[in-house]
Order: structure tokens, then sequence, then C-alpha cells
């Protein structure tokens, strides 16, 4: 089944979740606006834990809540590390209260009026800003990724690496987690979020192409298009923004 959510102001965007290779979809995903913010977050709850949709759903209602709550008080990477710290705790307490172990990751962008852009990671969800001459994304908190920053693997082998699925971090498994944040501009650029249904599968140079040949709308068809032409076995997330 494909979701589809489309917006038009000062900035362009669209997004799509689809089922891809999975028999359940256990992303989810948020598209708002608060106190002259633009938010937008891609949440993967983890295959094979207990209610991965739960612990997705869950961390982007924390998202929510807390943008409404702070954007209007509070620096920015401090909202990003209480809506974080937020989420994790509400699903810690889900799993201690039912016996599971549900987890998500999150990757939440925030852009203000001039294009400025912060962005909060945990997990393996990706923030892109992409130009035609550059592709810049968040790093990944994965065992996989250890291996890409050590010299051990190259970016392209750990496309195809037997243990990219293991995280360092993730929402909801301890009592707490560390949060990646990152201040970048995407004025003349493109935003993507994803889960790693496309971004596992699909190399940087082809998100690169795909994202800069249409608008946000047929960009995010043509990629997860692309994810399942690459046989993705996941859950496919998308969101493209152009500043």
């Amino acid at each position: 089944m494909q979701e589809q959510v489309k917006g038009e102001s000062e900035l362009r965007y669209a997004a799509i979740s689809d089922t891809g290779g999975r028999e359940q979809n256990e992303d989810a995903y948020w598209i708002g606006r608060a106190n002259g913010y633009h938010i937008f977050a891609v949440a993967d709850g983890l295959g094979g834990h207990a209610r991965g949709e739960v612990a997705s759903g869950m961390a982007i209602r924390a998202l929510r809540e807390t943008a409404g709550e702070s954007l209007s008080t509070m620096e920015l990477p401090a909202v990003l590390e209480r809506a974080f710290q937020r989420a994790n705790a509400a699903i810690y307490a889900y799993n201690q209260e039912n016996a599971l172990n549900a987890g998500t990751t999150l990757s939440v962008a925030i852009v203000d009026g001039s294009g400025r852009c912060w962005i909060g990671t945990v997990g393996d969800c990706r923030t892109h800003i992409i130009t035609p001459s550059s592709v810049w994304h968040t790093r990944d908190q994965s065992y996989v990724q250890s291996l890409v920053e050590s010299g051990a693997i190259s970016p392209a082998e750990a496309m195809h690496h037997p243990g990219k699925n293991i995280l360092t971090q993730a929402l909801g498994l301890a009592t707490r987690v560390r949060v990646d944040v990152d201040v970048q501009e995407i004025a003349g650029a493109v935003l993507v979020i994803s889960s790693d249904g496309l971004h596992d599968y699909v190399p940087e140079s082809a998100i690169q192409a795909i994202v800069l040949a249409g608008d946000p709308d047929e960009a995010c068809r043509g990629l997860v298009d692309a994810a399942k032409d690459a046989a993705s076995t996941d859950n496919i997330t998308v969101i493209v923004t152009r500043a």
C-alpha cells in the first residue's frame, strides 16, 4: 500500500511510504509546521523487534508534541535533543510495561525561512542534502558505518555487507540514547530523508540523478521505483523537499 502527501508553501515537498518487500509497513513519517519552521521526519520501526510500527508511530508523536511545545522557547539543538529523548523514554516505558523490545530509528530536519536546517539522527534513517555537484548525508549510527570510517570497507561495499542492519543506537532499547545533531544549509539544494529501504539499495549517484530530474512528487515515485528495481527487501519511505 502506498501513501502520499504533497504540500506547497515556501518549500515544495512530497512524501511516499511504501510497504516494499515486507508484509507490513513499520515506517512512519511526518511533515509539519510549528512556530514558522518546517519539520520533516522519517522513522523506521526495527524489523525483527516486537511492534516496530508502534515504536515508529510513538517517535513521530513525541516529535510532534515537542515541536508544538518547544520551538517557540528553546534553541533548535535542544528541541531535537528533547524530542528524541522523549520518544526514547516513551518507547522504553512501553517495552518495560509489555515485556517487549520495540525500537525505531529516526531522522528529523527542522528548516527555517532562510533555508538553514537543523538535523537530528538516531539509527540509520538518513537526511541528504543534494545539489548538482554534491551529496551530503547524515552519519549512520551503525556497525557498518564504523567499518567505513575506519577504512576497512568502502561505501559501495557497505551496501552489500551482511552486517549492514546492525545498529549502534536506536530509540526505545535503553534508558538514554545518543542523538547526532548537524546544522546545514538547504537553500538551492534538495533535502531528502529516507528509511534504509531506499539508501541501502540505491547508490548516492542514482538518488542524486533522480531528485534533480523532477519535482518532489516525481522524485519520490522515482526513488521508490529505483529501490524496488534494486530488489529492496524493506519498507521504503522518502521525503523530498526543494528549497
